[in-house]
């Protein structure tokens, strides 16, 4: 990141690899934790009308899942090679869908504020609820506000460039209690 960074010592301008970098180095990767449970009726309505899918906010620079319990879909439009994903077809030249299932155990790591993507939930009841955890990137409102300041078209292609290269070549060690 800090290559990509228009960041030098003598002008001292900071641009957005330069804040990431430094919430990074800060140890802010991965510490703003939310537990999602979903049970209850299925949100295939919501996935066919196109509702469900977004795109995360800023702290999902770099997003770490783990699904504790139950069963759910990871719906992403991107492209992606080496996988054991299901594909489907692109429609209107966006990237392909693809779908992850999710069961315990299995975990993610994303960059999904820079991605379109969608839950998938199956109808449940609270025996079978579905439990996940998510880690993303901890800053303020004033941290957050001043990088989309420093944001520029350029630093933005440059920082999502190297990012998304990082995490495509990165081989994922989690840490495990077995």
């Amino acid at each position: 990141l800090l290559s990509a960074s228009s960041f030098n010592n003598v002008t001292k301008q900071e641009d957005v690899s330069y804040v990431l970098a430094k919430w990074i180095d800060e140890g802010r990767h991965f510490g703003d934790l939310s537990i999602q449970i979903h049970y209850g009726k299925g949100n295939e309505e919501k996935l066919k009308s196109g509702v469900a899918w977004h795109e995360d906010a800023a702290n999902s620079l770099l997003h770490f899942a783990v699904t504790l319990r139950g069963s759910r879909v990871l719906h992403s439009r991107r492209i992606q090679t080496n996988s054991n994903a299901t594909l489907r077809r692109p429609r209107n030249q966006q990237p392909p869908e693809v779908l992850e299932r999710q069961n315990p155990g299995d975990v993610y790591l994303s960059s999904s504020t820079l991605m379109r993507h969608a839950p998938q939930f199956f109808d449940t009841d609270f025996d079978t609820r579905v439990i996940a955890i998510h880690a993303r990137i901890l800053y303020t409102s004033a941290d957050v506000d001043h990088f989309y300041r420093v944001r520029t078209q350029d630093s933005w292609k440059k920082m999502t460039s190297v990012l998304a290269n990082t995490l495509a070549a990165a081989k994922l060690r989690v840490p495990s209690l077995a």
